[in-house]
């Protein structure tokens, strides 16, 4: 049974009346996640809340996304008045701080994702945005504070989330957003560049170590490739630098469906699908306990990766 969203005007009303916010983007966080987080978390502060936020270490590409110091440690947090999970399907993607989510006062879930649990106790759930930052825009606008800096980390969750502005997911409201955005004066060429043109040098081995183990499968339906973590070691790079990948691989004629499979250690695979128009991923990738978009989604898998990738495939084969 699906959950039902609360209103806009419910979700500021609860926001509003809590003092001590804690904020909360998914594990492994993505521009959107970190966008979203910062941006409304400084609206809050400018409103005069105590509001801390929670990400996991993330990649140096996403140092353009302003108010990081709004970041705390995990350790220093017990409870909170109000917990905000921002970008997050379910619980299991609050990794390591589920436990500080059911033990706060009030929890609320805002997000974009299709496969969206509805796990707080107030939720905002629009599957139709083309991201958890764009949805935070609707929230703030003409009602919270909005400056520069919270719109320069919104405009980086959009453009982030769209692959800048080429996914379905773009619509009309989104590109009247990323104006407004851009009215603020934020430096959306720098922005763009940092999250799509620029890379480490690590990051640019990693791909090409992907792209050269790169194979086609089902009458090249299905593109696959998979990165160890032998094979970040050689590269001297971490696994933070390796969400470019999966997008190079979507783009190859006559491909279906991309996968792209990487270890987090032994027995933990992180895998990420994307599909073509008819070619359901969200659905694939619940099969393994995950979810996101019926065009992009991801899960994780408990087995060696040879091993999840032979898993992956006899459930691609089904739905081919």
């Amino acid at each position: 049974m699906k959950g039902k969203s609360d209103s806009l005007e419910k979700i500021r009303e609860i926001i509003s009346a809590h003092e001590n916010i804690v904020l909360c983007g998914h594990t492994n966080p993505d521009g959107d996640a970190i966008g979203a987080s910062l941006s409304l978390a400084s609206s809050l502060e400018k409103m005069g809340k105590n509001v801390k936020v929670l990400l996991e270490p993330y990649g140096k590409k996403y140092d353009v996304i302003p108010n990081s110091r709004l970041i705390a440690e995990k350790d220093t947090i017990k409870e909170a008045e109000l917990f905000i999970a921002l970008d997050c399907g379910d619980m299991g993607r609050l990794q390591g701080v589920a436990d500080i989510f059911r033990s706060s006062k009030c929890t609320m879930n805002i997000d974009h994702h299709a496969s969206n649990s509805f796990f707080g106790e107030y939720n905002y759930v629009e599957e139709n945005a083309s991201s958890t930052s764009e949805v935070v825009f609707k929230l703030l606008q003409g009602h919270f504070p909005m400056d520069g800096e919270i719109a320069a980390g919104l405009y980086a969750g959009l453009i982030y989330d769209t692959g800048g502005f080429r996914h379905t997911s773009t619509t009309p409201f989104t590109m009247q957003v990323a104006g407004e955005l851009m009215s603020y004066g934020i430096a959306y060429t720098k922005i763009y560049n940092a999250l799509f043109d620029s890379r480490t040098f690590s990051e640019m081995k990693i791909m090409g170590k992907a792209f050269h183990k790169a194979e086609r499968y089902f009458d090249g339906k299905v593109i696959c490739t998979s990165i160890t973590m032998e094979d970040i070691e050689e590269c001297k790079g971490t696994n933070k630098e390796l969400d470019a990948i999966i997008n190079y691989l979507k783009g190859v004629d006559e491909v279906k469906i991309a996968c792209f499979l990487y270890e987090k250690n032994e027995m933990d695979v992180k895998a990420s699908f994307r599909g073509n128009d008819g070619y359901d991923v969200c659905a694939l990738a619940q099969k393994f306990g995950g979810g996101g978009h019926v065009k992009a989604a991801g899960c994780t898998i408990e087995a060696p990766i040879e091993q999840a990738k032979k898993m992956v495939f006899a459930e691609i084969e089904k739905m081919l």
